[in-house]
C-alpha cells in the first residue's frame, strides 16, 4: 500500500475512491472500505482513500477534536482492509473554500476517478455544498460514478467516531472497541 502525504503525488487510472476522515476506522468505516476494496479489485481498478489531517472541525469550527487515531494508525487500519493507497491531505482553510465540482475535477484528474463511494451523510466542498446529489450530478458530467452506503447502526444507534470518543472520555474502553472492531490503543 502506498500512503501519500498530497494529492499532488498521485497519479493514477481508473480508481475507486472514498473520501472522508475516517477517524479510528470504526465499523462503520470497515463496511464502506470493505465495499470500495470488493469493487475496486472486482473491477482491476487501485481502491484509494482520501483522509485528511486535522480534522476539519479543529480548522473551521476551532474546536480541539482528540482524533481516536493518527494519520499513520489510521493509514495501516486502511491497508489491513486491503486498500491499494491513502492519501492524507492536509486540511485548510483554503481547502474548505474550494468549490465542490473543481475539488471533484483535480481528483478526477488525479486518480482518475471512476467510482466513489460515499457515506450515508457525507459532503465536502465549499459549505459542504457536494451532497450525494450534487456529486452524482458532478460525476455525470466527469465520467465517475456515486454509490451512497448507509449508516451501520447496533443497539446503542449509529456507530460515529463522535459516539466513539465520548464512550473513551467516560472510560468504557470495552464498548468503544466493540464499535470500532478493534482495540482502542492510545
Amino acid at each position: 500500500m502506498q500512503h501519500y502525504r498530497s494529492l499532488e503525488e498521485v497519479n493514477l487510472q481508473n480508481s475507486w475512491l472514498t473520501v472522508g476522515i475516517f477517524d479510528g476506522v470504526h465499523r462503520g468505516h470497515q463496511q464502506i472500505i470493505k465495499r470500495l476494496t470488493a469493487g475496486a479489485h472486482a473491477n482491476e481498478a487501485p481502491a484509494v482513500v482520501l483522509t485528511f489531517d486535522p480534522h476539519p472541525a479543529s480548522v473551521l469550527g476551532g474546536q480541539e477534536i482528540k482524533c481516536l487515531t493518527l494519520p499513520d494508525e489510521r493509514a495501516g487500519l486502511l491497508e489491513t482492509f486491503g486498500v491499494d493507497a491513502v492519501i492524507t491531505e492536509r486540511f485548510t482553510r483554503e481547502l474548505s473554500a474550494v468549490t465542490a465540482y473543481d475539488f471533484m475535477l483535480r481528483l478526477t484528474r488525479r486518480l482518475g476517478l471512476r467510482h466513489l463511494m460515499i457515506g450515508y451523510d457525507f459532503a465536502l466542498g465549499k459549505g459542504r455544498e457536494g451532497n450525494a446529489a450534487r456529486l452524482t450530478d458532478i460525476g455525470s458530467e466527469l465520467g465517475y460514478n456515486v454509490e451512497v452506503i448507509p449508516a451501520l447502526s447496533d443497539e446503542s444507534g449509529v456507530i460515529s467516531s463522535t459516539e466513539i470518543r465520548k464512550l473513551i472520555e467516560v472510560g468504557n474502553v470495552a464498548e468503544a472497541a466493540r464499535l470500532l472492531g478493534h482495540p482502542y490503543s492510545l
